[in-house]
């Protein structure tokens, strides 16, 4: 049995695995971010650093110039005489102690046409070239940062555009070689060594992954973990659906199951089992061998690990079973228990009973119709020879009892072809309201002499006052049996009594006819509806055989108690008819 996942568990685990795909995506994405902004962060601060480098040397270098040009220089009249100065060792000198002291790489001082003026640099250091776009930035924007990479040393450079009074650094000191003035301004050059920054900045971008990734395989586990609960979960409850359907399988299935193990013991039973052969009693527990069953071949008292396969047919409490056994893998390998299955066909078993006795009253019925009308035109001509003798012997004794007797005889026959008839061609019923009382006053006119000839009584006891059925051939079932019952109480060696009742039977109307006659044995009993079978001298044996056509025809049926010694001596005959239902169309006309 196979149980599929359920849509929403489905879409539960997409809906999980497309939030852990945006979780990812969002963390990947927001440490990129912070990792670009701390980035952004340690190159400003160098940034910063450096031009507060620059704008100190600047302010120094400022300083020299006004210390040995304290009165500027004058063109024209009143020109004063340019002093030389040695001022490249103590630029030098400056230069060397920021380097040594701080994270400087290098310090450079170009002229206005980007030669380099002085340079100072650390150890295993060098100076890079300055980029056209560069030399441009500082001299449009007067600043200008970059990270170089030489060497195998990445270095942060950046530049300010100083003064333009510097240039006269040049004029105090020749030594510094500098070219003639062509306008622009000198520029000031610092590379600071990015280690340290880029070491924390290293450290944060470790921090920052780790935590991103422990925050990723975190969460990939809880996404783990949330599948195999719902998988595990979906497990249990498709394992407890398939408990609860097979559990209502076996409650709701027409047939008894039953599991015995080769102790006889029965292990578990469904409804239906308990239904057929418990009863009241409990199956659960009970022995094989206690069950009220009976079958075919002694199979309900062999050994249950003995049992084949196949259908055998038992009986049990009035009904007709089919029981097939089956045997029952161990996971161990040892064996032993047996499933037994029950199946009930009483309802079956009469429905063929029902279809051979349909054969054979077609057979009947042929036979009738062939015979029916070669016989009657014979018998037609005999009956009315007798009726001559009959009129021409009167008086005469014994020819007049001769002739009476061939009378009798002839309406007897044509009696039984007429029964005959019925049997092979019965009508429809016309249904309706048939009101019981008037019903049983008008039985009782109809049979008066033949009561009155065998001195008996004929009770009537109507608790339920309408029978759905046809009225004619309800009259004529009751008639039938009141007969029989005539003919039964005359065998008795007491005083004959008769009753008809009807009453209400659950879904059912019940009309009865009881007597106190000799009763019926179990092989009358058996045969008792079969065409031509009777007890009687006299008897046709069709009688009942029509009472249970009438009733099969009204869709009811006839039940038959018997007793043949005791104070209870007799039998009674139940006519079942379908109880009319309160809005059915046949309330509207009732026959009295």
């Amino acid at each position: 049995m196979d149980i599929g996942l359920r849509v929403k568990d489905r879409s539960f685990l997409l809906t999980a695995a497309l939030a852990l795909m945006v979780l990812g995506l969002g963390l990947s994405f927001l440490t990129f971010q912070n990792l670009r902004r701390q980035r952004e962060t340690v190159e400003e601060h160098m940034f910063l650093a450096s031009q507060s480098i620059l704008r100190g040397i600047e302010a120094s270098l400022m300083r020299e110039l006004r210390i040995h040009m304290p009165g500027g220089f004058m063109g024209g009249r009143g020109r004063m005489a340019r002093p030389t100065v040695d001022l490249k060792p103590r630029l030098v000198e400056m230069f060397d102690e920021l380097v040594a002291q701080s994270d400087v790489a290098f310090i450079a001082f170009y002229a206005q046409d980007s030669s380099l003026i002085i340079g100072v640099q650390a150890d295993g250091r060098t100076i890079p070239l300055l980029p056209v776009s560069g030399w441009r930035a500082l001299q449009d924007d007067g600043h200008w940062a970059a990270m170089y990479t030489g060497d195998k040393k990445d270095v942060f450079v950046s530049g300010i555009r100083a003064r333009q009074g510097l240039a006269n650094l040049c004029a105090l000191d020749p030594s510094l070689k500098c070219p003639p003035q062509k306008g622009g301004f000198p520029i000031l050059m610092v590379g600071l060594n990015p280690d340290r920054h880029l070491d924390n900045f290293n450290k944060f971008k470790r921090t920052a992954l780790l935590q991103t990734g422990y925050v990723l395989v975190v969460a990939a586990f809880l996404w783990g973990l949330a599948v195999a609960y719902l998988r595990r979960r979906d497990q249990s409850h498709a394992l407890h659906r398939l408990e609860t359907f097979h559990s209502r399988l076996l409650d709701t299935m027409p047939d008894g199951l039953l599991t015995l193990n080769c102790d006889e013991v029965v292990l578990a039973a469904n409804p239906a089992a308990k239904r057929l052969l418990g009863g009241e009693n409990e199956l659960v527990g009970s022995r094989w061998s206690d069950l009220p069953l009976t079958c075919s071949d002694g199979w309900s008292d062999s050994d249950v690990c003995s049992l084949g396969a196949g259908w055998v047919q038992c009986q049990a409490g009035g009904r007709s079973l089919e029981v097939m056994s089956a045997p029952i893998p161990a996971e161990d390998g040892a064996g032993g228990e047996r499933l037994l299955l029950v199946r009930d066909r009483t309802e079956l078993k009469a429905l063929e009973e029902d279809l051979g006795e349909a054969k054979r009253l077609a057979a009947i019925g042929r036979l009738a119709a062939g015979l029916a009308h070669e016989i009657r035109n014979p018998l037609s001509a005999l009956r009315g020879f007798a009726q001559f003798f009959q009129k021409k012997l009167k008086g005469r004794d014994p020819e007049e009892q001769y002739a009476d007797t061939m009378v009798r005889e002839a309406d007897r026959l044509d009696k039984v072809i007429t029964d005959l008839l019925f049997l092979s061609r019965p009508r429809e019923p016309e249904k309706v309201l048939v009101e019981m009382t008037p019903l049983a006053n008008d039985l009782r006119g109809l049979l008066r002499f033949d009561l009155e000839h065998a001195g008996v009584e004929l009770d009537v006891d109507i608790r339920a006052q309408h029978v759905l059925a046809d009225p004619d051939m309800l009259k004529q079932a009751l008639i039938n049996l009141v007969l029989n019952s005539l003919a039964a109480v005359g065998t008795a060696d007491r005083p004959g009594h008769i009753g008809i009742a009807s009453f209400d039977d659950e879904n059912m109307v019940a009309v009865t006819v009881t007597d106190n006659g000799s009763g019926m044995t179990p092989e009358e009993r058996a045969h008792a509806l079969e065409p031509f079978f009777t007890s009687k001298k006299q008897g046709t044996g069709l009688g009942l055989a029509i009472v249970h056509r009438i009733a099969r025809d009204h869709g009811g049926h006839v039940e038959i108690m018997t007793r043949i010694e005791g104070e209870d001596q007799g039998t009674e005959v139940r006519l079942l008819f379908p109880a009319a239902d309160d809005d059915n169309e046949f309330n509207e006309g009732v026959e009295s």
